[in-house]
This record gives structure tokens, sequence and C-alpha cells, in this order.
């Protein structure tokens, strides 16, 4: 329903972006808001009716530098 950036630059259509965080604040039958916050103080907000969401990784497995591989509880 509507679409508001802050911190984005919208002139590279090339531009990859960082996300950070997802956040959602429900409104009325479904409807809310959808908050998307990316890397480098950018923000993308987006009132919807309705969302169907499908993440995809597009980047390789990240090696961290130390080789070792972090341990977290279960």
């Amino acid at each position: 329903m509507r679409v508001q950036s802050q911190g984005v630059d919208k002139s590279d259509p090339n531009m990859v972006f960082s996300l950070l965080a997802i956040g959602f604040t429900p409104g009325n039958d479904g409807a809310g808001r959808l908050e998307l916050t990316l890397a480098g103080d950018g923000v993308i907000a987006l009132d919807v009716e309705a969302l169907e969401v499908i993440l995809q990784d597009v980047t390789r497995p990240y090696a961290a530098p130390s080789n070792k591989v972090p341990s977290h509880p279960e």
C-alpha cells in the first residue's frame, strides 16, 4: 500500500543491501508495517495488506579468518 525509505541510495539500480533485521508491527485484519533495517543506517518500511516472503542467501558461505566454528547453546 505504501513504501518509505531512509538512508537508501535509489540512484544505483545495482546496489546490494545487507539486511540486518526484519520487524513487523501488526495492524487490522493481517495488515501491518514491515521494517527492513539495513547496514549503513538504511531503513525500508512497507505498509502491507498481506505478506508472503521468500528469503534466499545469494552469497557464498563465510569462512572466519580464525577457521573456528562458533558454538551456540541449543
